[in-house]
């Protein structure tokens, strides 16, 4: 019977044609199937992964020889270094604080929602503290890299641009946390898609978010300030041109709902410290960090321009100078105007802190991912074999200088 239905005693009745006789010798061609083709963010997100690799490979190479095998560390001591001794103590016990002891109280200073993560998973057979956390900062990374391709895409139109944007960020100096215990990939990846719901107008996901944003990291403030000015932007011509409640009230909710999580948690440290300013006390007693205008900072970019620095805080200061003229560079792009409201937020919070720990300051500014688009509009011209050893290098060159201060100069990323 035909497919069609129609002269189906015809369609039966007519035998089928021979194939012609290929001849001796001769046989039939076969054609290799067409590769299947990758969606733009998955893309992003292998090639996030590969430069990962390339970095965590550098890094048991370097660990082997010369001053790095002196120190004697394994590639696992390195991933869970520095914050990720902190933050396997809370996800194994919890904040255990005797109220009073300020020894005890800098548990405080690290926030719950990235041990939260590793304790869930931790409870799977085989799986340690340690590895739970390396698998959450891996996940996290990769969700973070297909965000930030849907975010340049949508801002650009280009996928070229968007890849390179990934790219960009995944060599950015203080990129080597997100292959440590470090809660910065998981914040990351909530702050990208929480700007790209907020490109989409989905307010209540940007502002579901940004609330998780808020239980694990302080820069959460940043993308709290976004939201707010973005759903202001939204409101006010909605009020002004008297349209209907039900065409503005998710904005107003996710004007309400996004500092949730980080007020939670400072209200969760102010009730167990017993003070209203709880956190901010911790930060400035225990981990000696607190907001100064940036004043300390610029005194250790006066003392490393006039003085005879060590190659630390050479380095450290060359990658804040870069970020401050990215910064600006990136206020040229018209792109829209909360976007830039939160790479300022993100910057200014990354150098007005005080410096005592100057050396972390790469890695506060890593969530400022939008100040990749204009270096990766630029190098979009660029042809691909000049393109990929250019960013090969470049993860080369972040690799060694996370590895130099965390191991031979022993600073905090």
């Amino acid at each position: 019977m035909s497919l069609s239905g129609v002269n189906s005693d015809i369609d039966d009745a007519v035998p089928a044609r021979p194939e012609p006789d290929p001849g001796p010798g001769t046989g039939r061609r076969w054609s290799l199937p067409e590769p299947p083709k990758l969606s733009l963010g998955l893309q992003g997100a292998l090639i996030y992964a590969g430069l990962r690799l390339l970095g965590v490979a550098i890094t048991a190479l370097m660990l082997q020889h010369g001053k790095y095998a002196l120190r004697h560390w394994s590639l696992i001591r390195w991933m869970r270094s520095s914050d990720g001794g902190h933050y396997t103590a809370i996800a194994a016990h919890g904040y255990t604080y005797p109220v009073g002891d300020l020894a005890h109280a800098s548990v405080f200073s690290w926030f719950p929602g990235y041990p939260a993560v590793i304790d869930s998973i931790a409870w799977l057979p085989g799986i340690t503290i340690v590895a739970a956390g390396l698998v959450v900062t891996a996940v996290a990374g990769l969700a973070a890299a297909w965000g930030l391709t849907a975010l340049g895409l949508k801002l650009t139109g280009d996928p070229r641009i968007s890849l390179l944007m990934v790219a960009l960020w995944a060599v950015a100096p203080g990129s080597v946390v997100l292959s440590m215990m470090y809660g910065e990939a998981l914040f990351c990846a909530l702050a990208i898609w929480a700007l790209v719901a907020l490109v989409s107008r989905r307010w209540l996901t940007a502002a579901g978010l940004t609330v998780l944003a808020g239980t694990v990291r302080s820069t959460a403030v940043a993308l709290i300030v976004t939201v707010l000015v973005a759903a202001l932007m939204a409101v006010i011509p909605a009020v002004r041109a008297r349209q209907p409640f039900a065409a503005w009230w998710r904005p107003l909710a996710a004007m309400a709902l996004a500092p949730l999580g980080l007020l939670g948690y400072l209200g969760y440290v102010a009730v167990a410290t017993h003070r209203l300013d709880g956190w901010f006390w911790v930060e400035k007693h225990t981990c000696h960090m607190a907001f100064d205008w940036g004043t300390s900072t610029l005194r250790v970019v006066k003392n490393t321009l006039l003085g005879t620095p060590s190659v630390a805080i050479v380095l450290v200061i060359g990658a804040l100078i870069g970020a401050v003229l990215l910064t600006l560079w990136s206020l040229t792009e018209r792109i829209p105007v909360y976007l830039h409201v939160y790479t300022l937020v993100v910057v200014f919070l990354a150098l007005t802190t005080s410096a005592n720990w100057i050396s972390s300051k790469p890695r506060f500014l890593l969530p400022a991912v939008l100040l990749a688009l204009p270096v990766a509009r630029l190098l979009a011209r660029l042809r691909t074999p000049v393109l990929v050893p250019l960013v090969v290098v470049l993860a080369a060159a972040s690799t060694w200088i996370g590895l130099y201060l965390t191991v031979i100069a022993r600073w905090t990323p």
